[in-house]
């Protein structure tokens, strides 16, 4: 198989939520045509991660967020700042096929992004939300059906993937039993509220406003837990790796793991 034939297989899972005519969903470096050795998978292609793949002999490498810190990866001033050059030309130099797999993975139903969080954070099965957001039932999953035992089940699932705390913004004793989970920027937690109708949030880092939302929960009494961006999506990559290993059993598929982009520092 060839680069392009990954492309054409991830582009057959569309179920209509990707515009194909507009989508980040493409090769961003490197030969389609090229015959894939190895395919490495992982939620950000740091230059680290990169040289992972290189070690293990994969010559495709599938990312989910950018690679050079721009949406659309062609942003003219982010190749101007110090080092994007140079790892533009490494990549090129290792002869990478760099494809995204962004727009289609954060709607794919069962195990793409929003449904292999909430397995992760063992949820259960969800009872409403689509897209990009999912509701759960969580009023038998916490002894004291209060957001703070709800914050502290969700540390417990995050601490595997090296957060070591979780934020909780609002009332930690407020009883709750609906809860909606999102992840990355685009999922809001205004929407998550008006649209959901739920009592509590899981948001991810880069999608909560602090100013604004953050102040509106505490003003109202809505308990929000906040978490990394990576950690909310490092379930669903890893979902991608074994479907693509099903999908191309003759073709070596690793994911790369990463963790939370951060550590918290005390005093």
């Amino acid at each position: 198989m060839n680069a392009h034939d990954l492309l054409a297989h991830l582009r057959r899972l569309n179920g209509g939520w990707v515009n194909l005519n507009n989508t980040v969903d493409t090769f961003k470096a490197g030969d389609p045509g090229a015959e894939v050795r190895g395919i490495a998978v992982g939620w950000m292609s740091y230059t680290w991660a990169l040289r992972r793949a290189l070690e293990l002999n994969c010559n495709v490498f599938v990312t989910h967020e950018p690679t050079y810190y721009d949406h659309l990866d062609n942003n003219a001033k982010m190749f101007a700042l110090p080092g994007v050059g140079d790892k533009r030309h490494f990549v090129e130099q290792s002869r990478l096929v760099m494809l995204r797999c962004h727009d289609l993975w954060d709607q794919y139903p069962g195990i793409g992004i929003p449904d292999s969080w909430g397995e992760w954070l063992g949820l259960g099965q969800p009872v409403g939300g689509s897209g990009y957001y999912r509701v759960y039932d969580v009023s038998g999953l916490t002894a004291g059906h209060t957001a703070l035992d709800v914050a502290r089940l969700v540390a417990a699932r995050v601490a595997l993937l090296g957060q070591n705390a979780v934020e909780l913004a609002g009332p930690a004793d407020k009883p709750v039993t609906r809860v909606c989970i999102g992840t990355g920027a685009i999922t809001k937690f205004m929407h998550m509220l008006t649209e959901e109708g739920v009592d509590i949030a899981i948001c991810t880092d880069d999608g909560f406003t602090y100013w604004r939302d953050a102040a509106y929960a505490t003003d109202m009494n809505i308990p929000v837990i906040v978490v990394n961006h990576a950690v909310s999506e490092e379930a669903g990559l890893m979902n991608l790796a074994q479907h693509l290993q099903a999908q191309f059993p003759s073709v070596p598929v690793h994911h790369i793991p990463q963790r939370c982009m951060y550590q918290l520092v005390s005093a």
